[in-house]
């Protein structure tokens, strides 16, 4: 059992000694050897203000990251609930309230901190008191919101940059990556891995995502650069591509498109970048499927291959979270469909799935809600959530909603 804990006002004469801590614990039939040897003597501070304070309950490994002297932000705009952030995970705030009292003290020892202590007595003070505390879920990070803030101002080239004013309110906005940390509700870590994700370029200092038909130009000056050159794709001279097409595209840009698209690697003390084909046949796909609203699918493949360097072969696995093939149709159909334009709440999703196709396959589905998967919670785990499933007449497992479709 823990010492003896008596309340006192600040400035109260009568301070407590062990004797008098004894003798209350006597008039409490308290039996002495089940006492803990220290014993701590609460005192109220003149002013309380409970308005001033707030209480986080978490989990050991934000504990630590705390007391390394790392910080804890809390972010949203005015509109949004809020949620923190350490800087590689994001938190939902939920307030929840208490039938006891909480008193916060600066100091206080508990039974583990009395191991092998000497009888004593200490005075603490109570500098507040709440009746709530805030209670951390670990969630998924929301960044939609950063796709729409950089579509608004995709860069499609130089020479299209001198047509902004930068002082019309009106205008579509820049943004650092200080902005975005303040706009997103996401850890800095899950920022920088979403603007990796979409190709984001930091140019100027401000984020940008290219222009789809602007990225796919620069490839194509890349691609046909190395077609010229008879070079092998998987060892394209970094230097040289950036002598030679600088004229036609800012460096940066250059160098941008082959991470997005490639690897980098030195050999004999020169840097190479081999192109990575499954993601120059993505790309080439997504210029021709975006326009469009939907294509003949068999004409698609056509021109899909005849869009790609020579060297490359595309394939539907190319395609997953990005388009949707309907063979039930005569012809066949195939359109675009990116997983970037579903809602990020996970029951929106759904519905929004099962509003676009009744039924889908395993395959079919799991790139659409991939982005929902957690460490507690798989792909199979929502299927099971929000989804009933039955044999196709084919033999392959369909999926259907749970809950009508509206």
């Amino acid at each position: 059992m823990a010492g003896v804990h008596e309340t006192a006002m600040e400035g109260e004469t009568d301070q407590r000694t062990i004797e008098h801590v004894q003798a209350i614990a006597t008039q409490a039939k308290l039996d002495p050897t089940d006492l803990a040897p220290i014993s701590q003597c609460l005192y109220f501070a003149e002013e309380l203000n409970p308005e001033e304070m707030a209480l986080l309950q978490v989990e050991d490994g934000m504990l630590e990251h705390i007391m390394e002297g790392s910080s804890l932000i809390v972010r949203g705009d005015k509109q949004e609930n809020a949620i923190l952030c350490t800087n590689d995970r994001t938190f939902d705030m939920k307030k929840q309230q208490t039938s006891n009292t909480l008193l916060l003290l600066p100091e206080c020892q508990t039974v583990a901190d009395m191991k092998d202590a000497d009888q004593s007595l200490y005075d603490r003070q109570v500098v507040g008191y709440v009746h709530s505390y805030y209670e951390l879920r670990r969630m998924r990070p929301k960044l939609q919101k950063l796709h729409i803030l950089l579509d608004d101002r995709a860069y499609k080239g130089a020479m299209y940059e001198a047509d902004h004013d930068e002082d019309d309110e009106d205008e579509p906005k820049l943004y650092t990556l200080a902005d975005l940390k303040s706009r997103i509700q996401a850890s800095e870590e899950e920022i920088m891995a979403e603007l990796k994700k979409i190709k984001a370029c930091c140019i100027n200092s401000y984020w940008r995502v290219l222009e789809y038909n602007y990225e796919n130009q620069v490839l194509s000056h890349i691609v046909n650069l190395v077609e010229e050159n008879s070079w092998n794709y998987k060892e394209i001279p970094l230097n040289e591509t950036l002598e030679v097409l600088q004229s036609l595209e800012p460096r940066i840009i250059l160098e941008h498109c082959l991470n997005c698209h490639g690897e980098k690697f030195e050999k004999d003390d020169v840097i190479y970048y081999a192109l990575d084909e499954d993601k120059v046949c993505r790309s080439f796909a997504e210029l021709l499927l975006r326009p469009a609203d939907k294509f003949n699918f068999s004409e698609f493949l056509q021109s899909w291959q005849m869009s790609v360097p020579e060297t490359m072969t595309t394939g539907l696995h190319q395609l997953q979270g990005m388009a949707l093939i309907d063979k039930t149709s005569r012809p066949e159909v195939i359109w675009y469909f990116p997983v970037s334009a579903l809602p990020e709440d996970e029951k929106d999703r759904f519905d929004t799935l099962f509003r676009t196709r009744e039924k889908w396959t395993k395959d079919d589905i799991e790139p659409y809600i991939q982005d929902l998967v957690t460490a507690k919670t798989s792909a199979g785990a929502l299927l099971t959530k929000h989804t009933r499933s039955s044999m196709g007449p084919n033999g392959v497992k369909l999926y259907n909603s749970k809950r009508p479709v509206r």
